[in-house]
């Protein structure tokens, strides 16, 4: 088994005194990579189009530009705003080290330097910025995991809800309308029984990938569960008619893209899909009733023979159909 060696963190030393670099160098060498710059301009300019370090360490007594206007220009930059700088001085005025740490500096340091010092302060931020990495990167996985499907990495029930309950309002006109087209497929069942659940796995990721190549980005692709999906239209045409033929197209887009052979473990699998479509104002109905409206269009779809789509409109609450 093949393991990936963590990389060795980065720092850069920003100082204009060779001595104090030859200090730090050795503090660090056993631990970290250590790079070096003798000016704040230098850095900089390194760290505008350079690979950026996972730490710096920064003196503020320099000439030309002082440490301290080059960690507000450091903080000032969206490129290096987030990499923590730990200052080195050796000034006993106490308003440089508030000043520094008001400024956005991570830790301070007093010269003459103490190796030991320098390296257990360097580890301590290394370690506080992989946790704050690793933090965002199990947030990122939580939300993933509340609002897309883990099989086909559309979005679920739950995030397909929040869209249609608060739907973008930058760019829709009032007179635009959208579409809700809920997807069944057709012996699902049958193919999960004959061939198991892998093999139906197979086929809704297949089925995911089509449904998003025939729509727009703009547009929303769901998977409610089993083998059911929701595609929501936006900014359609106002004008009922003209929405309703745009949807019209859109779902026999579809159709006749799911109507297309797939490669299913090395073997060809045909399959076809039933479709249910509601038009809607943003605000017209209820999205429970978009839902059940579109669903129930679906089921008159296969109960006139399948592998084609109905159009439910306009969509009134189920209740006061009759």
């Amino acid at each position: 088994m093949n393991t990936t060696e963590p990389a060795t963190p980065r720092i850069l030393v920003i100082d204009d005194s060779p001595a104090s670099i030859h200090l730090i160098a050795r503090a660090l060498a056993s631990e970290f990579a250590a790079e070096f710059a003798l000016s704040g301009a230098e850095a900089l300019t390194r760290l505008a189009t350079g690979e950026l370090p996972d730490l710096i360490v920064l003196d503020l007594m320099m000439p030309e530009m002082n440490g301290e206007e080059v960690l507000h220009r450091l903080k000032s930059e969206l490129r290096t705003h987030d990499i923590p700088v730990i200052v080195i001085t050796a000034s006993n005025d106490p308003a440089s080290e508030t000043g520094a740490l008001l400024a956005g500096a991570a830790d301070f340091i007093h010269k003459p330097v103490n190796p030991q010092v320098v390296r257990l302060r360097v580890g301590l931020h290394i370690l506080l910025r992989e946790r704050e990495r690793t933090l965002c990167r199990l947030n990122e996985e939580i939300k993933s995991l509340a609002f897309y499907d883990p099989l086909t990495g559309l979005p679920n029930r739950r995030l397909l809800m929040d869209r249609l309950q608060n739907p973008p309002t930058h760019g829709v006109r009032r007179e635009e309308s959208g579409a809700l087209l809920f997807i069944d497929l057709d012996d699902f069942k049958a193919l999960n029984d004959i061939a198991g659940h892998a093999t139906g796995d197979l086929l809704l990721q297949q089925v995911a990938r089509r449904l998003t190549d025939c729509v727009r980005k703009s547009d929303t692709v769901a998977r409610l569960g089993g083998d059911e999906f929701v595609v929501v239209l936006t900014n359609l045409s106002g004008a009922r008619g003209i929405s309703t033929a745009q949807a019209r197209i859109v779902g026999q887009k579809i159709l006749a893209a799911l109507n297309q052979p797939y490669q299913l473990d090395g073997h060809e699998h045909r399959s076809t899909a039933s479709i249910g479509i509601v038009l809607f104002d943003h605000g017209e109905v209820s999205v429970a009733e978009l839902l059940k409206g579109a669903d129930l269009a679906m089921y008159r779809t296969k109960a006139a023979g399948r592998n084609a789509l109905r159009v439910l409109d306009p969509v009134t609450p189920i209740a006061d159909r009759t």
